[in-house]
């Protein structure tokens, strides 16, 4: 009986290098070496092309066009190789191989494939979140398995490196998380709701019902829920605005030793963003931006920054007040104060062509030529 070797040798003295890559790759394929799979697709492309067929020392003496040629035909087989190795269960090392590759829609396809266990939550989470393959979907399995305290430290300390969208659907997780345990955990201690409640009990109705009074013991840990409230500033659908509100609401009512001073401009954690939400939510808007606008006021600039007058544009923003909100980051913040990424970027804010033009007309009167070129070019390529 011939071998694999004798056959190889066969096929290729008789019918050349195509047909012994050919006879090689079935046979790697059968045998799912898809380490192996790799080196042999590498080899096919660099032979398409007229290179040798090995990489050598020597470095490859390309034209742009043909060393993009290659780069595509070596990620077309890291993503074959990946795409077969996470199928086989062996993420670890497909991932290894679909990083180069870069495409987001097909990470987050084979993550999700995943059977995830004890076992192997910790890779699934490293590859997920801490290298980006699937941040939000990792994220959510962080929660699952490691609870709240893990996740907020891993969001204050990773999030930033993903886009806002990103960080909307981590902190929309941690918040839905915590909302669920407090209330869970609130139905089972209180005896007016222990047996009168189902799944859709809110907070709010725990609240309004005035079961629990002033000066209250915290039923979840007290610094995950400053913690939360905190992070939920930055979501936008009204839903989560609106337990971020409750959650809010709770820690107003909770012992004074259990309420932890926040950071400028909130200082006094729930009375501040019980202000913030509410607005959001078409409460108290004049009352909200009346207290911003006094905080951006009194706070040192010297010290603080422009934390709270970004802070005031956010909130103007937020509301649809857009004119104010171009007028404050023109008027006391460009060129002034770094901008932290609390409010949208100024092209964001202005909207309406009297709000370019007041950006203009700030870019020319501060000699900032790029920041008169961006704002102008990116109207007109809108």
């Amino acid at each position: 009986m011939t071998t694999p070797f004798d056959q190889l040798q066969q096929i290729t003295d008789a019918n050349g290098i195509d047909s012994g890559l050919d006879f090689l790759e079935q046979h790697v394929r059968r045998n799912k070496n898809y380490a192996h799979l790799f080196e042999v697709l590498k080899m096919r492309v660099r032979h398409g092309m007229g290179l040798p067929i090995l990489y050598s020392r020597m470095r490859d003496d390309l034209d742009e066009e043909s060393q993009r040629k290659l780069e595509d035909g070596l990620l077309a087989a890291c993503r074959e190789v990946g795409t077969l190795l996470f199928k086989q269960g062996d993420f670890v090392h497909g991932w290894n191989y679909l990083q180069p590759v870069g495409d987001r829609h097909l990470n987050e396809k084979l993550i999700r494939s995943i059977k995830v266990s004890q076992q192997n939550a910790d890779d699934v989470i490293e590859i997920a979140v801490s290298q980006g393959a699937a941040p939000a979907y990792g994220f959510e399995i962080l929660l699952r398995h490691y609870g709240t305290c893990n996740a907020i430290t891993t969001f204050d300390q990773a999030a930033a490196v993903h886009g806002l969208n990103c960080q909307r659907a981590m902190a929309g997780a941690l918040l839905n998380h915590l909302y669920d345990e407090l209330v869970g955990n609130l139905v089972s201690s209180l005896p007016e709701f222990k047996t009168n409640s189902d799944d859709t009990t809110t907070l709010a109705a725990i609240l309004d019902s005035d079961v629990l009074g002033s000066d209250n013991d915290c039923v979840i840990d007290a610094t995950h829920l400053a913690s939360v409230v905190r992070i939920s500033r930055i979501l936008q659908d009204p839903k989560l605005i609106q337990k971020a509100y409750e959650l809010a609401r709770y820690g107003d009512v909770l012992a004074d030793d259990l309420k932890y001073p926040g950071q400028v401009p909130f200082e006094d954690t729930y009375p501040d963003h019980l202000y913030y939400f509410a607005a959001i939510l078409g409460q108290d808007v004049d009352a909200a931006v009346d207290h911003f606008s006094k905080k951006a006021e009194q706070h040192d600039v010297e010290q603080y920054g422009g934390v709270a007058i970004e802070t005031l544009v956010d909130l103007l923003a937020k509301t649809g007040q857009n004119d104010r909100a171009v007028a404050v980051l023109v008027d006391r913040l460009l060129g002034k104060h770094q901008l932290l990424g609390i409010a949208p970027e100024p092209h964001e804010l202005a909207k309406t062509d009297q709000q370019k033009q007041k950006l203009l007309e700030h870019y020319q009167r501060e000699s900032d030529l790029l920041g008169f070129g961006q704002t102008l070019l990116n109207s007109k390529s809108n």
